[in-house]
């Protein structure tokens, strides 16, 4: 009797600890699951109304969903492994699985690929080859530290040995976050500097440098806060904010692609920046020196060009890049 009792008070204090660890984790995946349908409603939106965007950037937003999609389904079958497949064995929980490891991969592929495509908008709006690089070299820290964190993790006997990992998490985090942090001071640095004291204009960039400042420190503060959480705890509470990133990225990037209607009202759906890779393009002019302003935005930015002979009420024009 004294044995089933020790074998009770053992299963239960094992069930705590993974109640205590997994908690979190679990309501994470289901969370990161409920913005993976809103990345499927962003997506749909964004190819039927800008069926006129240049083909790479199509590409590259069918890219990061096809990733989003892996990383969902990954997510899922990680937890089906768990609680389904093996129901009451606690010592799955501590073991590290491929489906667990596909989770830095794909969120240093997304992030990389998302802090190139900011490098050469950066590079197209400051002009400043070396603000780019910077951005890429941060890109690329990220993708180092995702990879040698996918090959370390699928090393490792038990995920309490993850603290073992700390050099490269710390590059992969770090990175991630300071890349983002940049983007938004940089682009909305860039922004401030361009105002054209025009009204609607300057509403515009406005609104641009909000969306700017959401979208980037958001998916920084999370990436800061995982690598918080990794360093200061033992449970893996960094687990579900880790889960949740990929999708925080493909939503960052559509609602911003997505948000051109919103930023310039009266716009012809689906032909704004239709062959700049998702820009919105706001033209207004000053008839005395017959000039335009040309207000492209795309996700964290807006890029502002001079061009002559324009028109109060002409339609925005899409400009190649």
């Amino acid at each position: 009797m004294s044995n089933a009792s020790s074998a009770t008070a053992i299963i239960a204090e094992e069930a705590a600890i993974v109640r205590q660890s997994y908690a979190l984790i679990f309501v994470a995946t289901f969370i990161g699951e409920i913005l993976f349908g809103i990345v499927i409603a962003q997506v749909y939106i964004y190819y039927t109304r800008y069926q006129r965007d240049a083909l790479w950037v199509k590409l590259f937003v069918l890219f990061l969903f096809v990733c989003d999609i892996c990383s969902a389904v990954f997510a899922i079958c990680w937890m089906f492994f768990l609680f389904i497949s093996h129901w009451g064995d606690i010592a799955v929980f501590s073991q590290p699985t491929w489906m667990l490891a596909t989770d830095p991969l794909l969120l240093g592929l997304m992030t990389c690929a998302t802090h190139f495509f900011f490098a050469r908008r950066i590079k197209i709006i400051t002009e400043n080859v070396w603000l780019a690089a910077l951005v890429c070299f941060f890109g690329v820290g990220t993708l180092a530290g995702a990879l040698g964190g996918t090959i370390e993790f699928l090393r490792v006997e038990s995920l309490a040995d993850l603290s073992s990992l700390k050099p490269i998490a710390i590059v992969w985090l770090l990175c991630a976050a300071m890349g983002d942090v940049i983007i938004t001071v940089i682009l909305s640095w860039s922004l401030k500097r361009k105002r054209s004291g025009f009204k609607k204009t300057d509403q515009i960039v406005d609104r641009v440098i909000r969306v700017t400042i959401q979208n980037g420190f958001l998916t920084a503060a999370v990436a800061t806060a995982a690598l918080i959480l990794y360093l200061s705890s033992s449970i893996p509470y960094h687990l579900a904010l880790s889960l949740i990133l990929p999708r925080m990225y493909t939503n960052t990037i559509l609602s911003s692609l997505n948000h051109r209607d919103v930023l310039h009202p009266g716009s012809s759906t689906g032909r704004e920046g239709s062959s700049m890779g998702g820009f919105a393009t706001a033209s207004i002019s000053r008839r005395a020196q017959q000039t335009e302003v040309m207000v492209h935005v795309e996700a964290h930015e807006l890029s502002d060009a001079m061009k002559s002979d324009g028109d109060w009420d002409a339609p925005s024009k899409a400009h190649p890049v």
